[in-house]
């Protein structure tokens, strides 16, 4: 069962990531998604946007592989909440089952990382951060993005987004900066 904080997270999460907002979470929520952060970052290449759609939709695949119980490709609010269930379980399990949930939490941060990522640097920039959040329809990154950034560098690296992904996810801290990755939650 999750606890109070987790299920406010997975419950944002699981909003945000509702584009249409039909109660499902599907393929067309990430091509919608796809297409909000080709804007949101002006990306008008065909190629360009095709990449950034590939990465888009790898995300669903990824997610549609663990959360989709029933193989309906769509994961429901249920379906999502026994994901995040199964999650915090399988990080109190055995070493083994805790080690491969979190290589699948840095595997997904990686992405994370890269899909923010416009200029292929070793950084995400308070601007890419934005134009990131903009495409989850989250309208207030400064305060979120200063709390991410735990050294005060005025960046992200891989390593940060790691942290944070773990965090949001699995932390029952309310000060843990990862709680705010996809912007602050409504508390």
């Amino acid at each position: 069962m999750l606890g109070d904080l987790q299920e406010l997270k997975a419950s944002h999460y699981f909003a945000l990531i509702d584009e249409d907002d039909n109660g499902l979470v599907d393929a067309r929520d990430f091509e919608i998604r796809a297409e909000r952060l080709a804007e949101a970052r002006n990306v008008t290449d065909f190629d360009a946007q095709a990449e950034l759609r590939d990465r888009v939709m790898a995300w669903w695949e990824h997610l549609c592989a663990v959360a989709d119980l029933d193989d309906d490709d769509r994961v429901t609010r249920e379906e999502w909440e026994t994901y995040w269930e199964a999650l915090q379980a399988s990080v109190r399990q055995a070493e083994e089952e805790k080690g491969r949930t979190i290589q699948s939490l840095e595997r997904a941060a990686r992405g994370t990382f890269q899909a923010m990522n416009m200029t292929d640097t070793a950084h995400v920039t308070e601007e890419e951060y934005a134009a990131w959040l903009e495409a989850w329809g989250v309208p207030e990154s400064k305060a979120a993005f200063d709390r991410l950034d735990r050294d005060d560098t005025g960046v992200l690296t891989e390593q940060d987004l790691v942290m944070a992904v773990k965090e949001f996810y699995l932390s029952n801290d309310p000060q843990a900066p990862g709680n705010v990755l996809y912007g602050e939650l409504p508390w």
